[in-house]
């Protein structure tokens, strides 16, 4: 086992950490799949509205890959099937039975057996092969067969869900998701810890893996940090990687062959109403989290973490490879008196010119306010002050933003994605969004690769 410690970096230290203790969420009413999660897909519905659906049902696949299926997370009727321009699949909404008393049916899944391109046609045909992504690009994989697949079991995002915490009880399902895993790639398969870290008896105890703990501030926690200390690709090298809960949802179907249905979820935020982790169905009303009512009044909800998640509404939908939704406050209409002029001993900044640094143990509540309009890239050093990978992202983000693809590559392109530069983001004086520029940069080379 070796250690890795990582000196750059910043840890946001923000109120309404999730308690840990697990709950059963109650059944949401419905259930939602957005296709924008995936991009890049062209789908194809497989169902009508007012039909009938299992668990593990079939309902759209990937006309580029026709292998690639999204299954119905549970069992229930058709309600509404929304498209855009040129009937372009935006969404498939199914009523849950489950939530009126009814009984839950599953269709009947593949096996996951035979050689390994049958295990990859399983796996596609059991719609979880988009819990797998794919480094460089950071999409579902290819047919590329990777050097090596990266487990992680830590997360070091402000307010993210522990991944151990989530897994715990769970040892059958991770063995059996690793055990498959293995027939996957030649080379090895990984496994990332927090050193030091609690609930990680059972995923010490997984067997066929190598373990590597990680300490240090984050972006400490994210995969790409770990692929650049224990195995970086090189330019002709893919690598696969997915988190321990979605490993344990991959063995609980090898091990059962049904549809590992629900998930763990994290809910954080200082605006969350009780902060802790929920049993929950895969894709289901987040108002299943918060008392079974959308969340009222001024604030942000998101799918994912403070860093990188997604804006959604209060009476929206959980993302298909939910770990964690945070609630904060929006701050709509709200000035802070004198601004900058004041010592601000209450706020949390990167830079001195605050006062947090005095009390580095202080949680703070933060709202969503930009607080400044975008500026043209001052390179001060910011971004590079946070970034524990070698490369450097201000001449990264120019390269991308000139459109020249062979010059970004040089510089690193393809050892980052969104979440590896979103500490970037906040470290920015200038507001620019770094991670948009980066997924900019990695469609341009995917379409000219």
């Amino acid at each position: 086992m070796t250690t890795h410690t990582i000196k750059k970096g910043f840890d946001l230290r923000l109120a309404g950490k999730a308690e840990l203790s697990l709950v059963d969420a109650p059944e949401p009413a419905r259930v939602c799949i957005e296709t924008a999660e995936f991009p890049g897909i062209k789908p194809k519905v497989l169902v009508k509205e007012g039909d009938l659906v299992q668990t593990g049902q079939p309902i759209f696949l990937d006309k580029i890959d026709r292998d690639v299926v999204w299954c119905a997370p549970c069992t229930g009727k058709v309600s509404r099937l929304d498209f855009g321009e040129r009937r372009f699949l935006l969404r498939v909404v199914i009523d849950n039975v489950a939530a009126s008393g009814g009984s839950e049916s599953f269709a009947t899944m593949p096996k996951a057996s035979g050689d390994r391109d049958g295990i990859v046609r399983a796996l596609k045909n059991a719609g979880l092969w988009p819990l797998l992504r794919q480094r460089p690009i950071g999409k579902m994989p290819s047919a590329k067969v990777p050097v090596a697949i990266f487990v992680n079991g830590m997360d070091s995002t402000p307010l993210a869900a522990d991944p151990a915490f989530s897994v715990q009880g769970r040892a059958a399902d991770l063995q059996a998701g690793i055990d498959l895993l293995k027939k996957l790639t030649p080379g090895k398969v990984y496994l990332t810890l927090r050193a030091a870290g609690d609930h990680q008896s059972e995923l010490r105890a997984l067997k066929g893996v190598e373990v590597h703990d990680f300490t240090g501030p984050h972006p400490s926690g994210l995969v790409g940090t770990h692929i650049s200390r224990i195995q970086p690709l090189k330019i002709s090298e893919t690598a696969w990687s997915l988190t321990v809960v979605d490993l344990a949802r991959i063995g609980e179907w090898a091990r059962t062959g049904r549809y590992p249905a629900r998930t763990v979820v994290a809910l954080s935020g200082s605006a969350a109403p009780k902060p802790r982790y929920y049993r929950v169905r895969q894709s289901g009303a987040i108002a299943s989290l918060t008392g079974g009512q959308p969340t009222t009044g001024d604030v942000r909800v998101i799918n994912g973490t403070v860093l990188h998640g997604t804006q959604t509404t209060p009476d929206g939908f959980l993302g298909f490879a939910n770990k964690t939704v945070t609630i904060m406050p929006e701050g709509t209409g709200q000035r802070d008196l004198f601004g900058w002029l004041l010592p601000q001993f209450g706020k949390l900044s990167l830079s001195r010119s605050v006062f947090s640094w005095l009390a580095p143990k202080k949680e703070y509540v933060v709202d969503a306010r930009l607080n400044g309009g975008h500026r043209p890239i001052v390179n001060i050093g910011a971004w590079e002050s946070v970034m524990p990978l070698d490369i450097h992202p201000s001449y990264l983000v120019r390269a991308i933003q000139a459109g020249d693809v062979e010059e970004a590559v040089k510089l690193g392109l393809l050892e980052v994605t969104e979440e590896d530069v979103a500490l970037c983001t906040f470290a920015d004086p200038c507001k620019i969004d770094v991670g948009q520029v980066i997924r900019q940069g990695l469609d341009l080379y995917e379409r000219e690769g």
